[in-house]
């Protein structure tokens, strides 16, 4: 199998510049979007980053993720001089670490700050790859360049407190390996059904989930811009992560919220089963355009098909 990919991208018609970025990759499977916060200058810059590191080292990575998952791990294991302990509530018995759910077989989205400071101890005492190894080469990508983007933030004031959301799909191996933080959004269509494959990292988001806040009031409500997970913001960032399996035919749409704001689930997924794949990005974006296009506007298509004979 093998991916065809287009996308578009506008600033829409309310902003100067377009602080979103995206990727478009066929030749090792991968497609992102990024939408960037922080200022004009800090946003285009952490989206920017984001999505050409990710281009970068899976570009690298793609030949054996299995050897660059190998190399990730070895590098995150630090060394250092052996300090007696004071106080150590554990003796010598050292912390507990709990066991792993293998998240690519399961299809679990991975979240939880405890999880993630147990599993890097687990790293550093040499514990097996977690995820499948082109899943946990996305991981400890979305961490580099979180730090990446924190410590750059930090060099330029006009840069101080930018950060990016990031929604990346990758298709390997019969699979597509998801990793997301923020609210741009992935879904995936597939037998004329379509279905949303993130779960916005938003304040609005979670008020919908706990029942607190109704539709129209989410609508309406002057914070539904506020994210709770991005990359960049802070140093080290804990990615949703999820792999589902993939067939011929399977349709990815990847896209900011300057669009998902405009396009309801059930409309999108009848454009979606009535227009040309490759024409879809710049339909979208010009439906986000003509119903406000208060924010910028990225759109990415994803074709999962049989690779042509060589």
């Amino acid at each position: 199998m093998r991916l065809w990919a287009w996308g578009a991208s506008d600033p829409g018609k309310k902003r100067e510049r377009n602080e979103d970025s995206y990727l478009v990759d066929p030749e090792t499977g991968v497609m992102a979007v990024a939408d960037g916060m922080g200022g004009h200058q800090g946003g285009a810059t952490a989206s920017r980053m984001a999505v050409e590191l990710l281009a970068k080292e899976l570009a690298e990575a793609r030949d054996d993720f299995e050897a660059a998952a190998q190399r990730q791990k070895t590098a995150s294991v630090r060394t250092t001089e052996e300090l007696p302990a004071i106080d150590d509530p554990f003796g010598d018995r050292g912390p507990t670490v709990p066991a792993f759910v293998d998240a690519a077989a399961s299809g679990a989205a991975i979240e939880s700050p405890g999880l993630a400071g147990a599993r890097s101890d687990a790293e550093r005492r040499g514990a097996p790859i977690v995820f499948s190894p082109a899943l946990e080469v996305m991981r400890g990508i979305v961490r580099r360049a979180s730090s990446a983007i924190y410590e750059a933030s930090w060099v330029k004031p006009e840069l101080r407190g930018m950060g990016t959301t990031l929604t990346a799909v990758l298709v390997h191996a019969g699979k597509a390996h998801l990793v997301h933080a923020g609210d741009s959004r992935c879904y995936m269509f597939r037998d004329g059904q379509l279905r949303q494959l993130t779960e916005d990292h938003s304040w609005i988001a979670e008020q919908l989930r706990s029942g607190t806040m109704s539709e129209a009031e989410a609508k309406a409500s002057k914070f539904r811009h506020v994210i709770t997970k991005s990359i960049g913001f802070e140093r080290d960032t804990v990615a949703d992560l999820k792999s589902v399996p993939v067939s011929p035919g399977d349709c990815f749409v990847l896209c900011s919220d300057g669009m998902s704001n405009y396009i309801e689930h059930g409309e999108l997924e009848r454009i979606i089963a009535m227009t040309w794949y490759r024409r879809l990005p710049q339909q979208l974006v010009a439906l986000a355009n003509d119903r406000g296009g208060d924010d910028n506007i990225t759109v990415v298509v994803g074709l999962v098909a049989n690779a042509p004979p060589a």
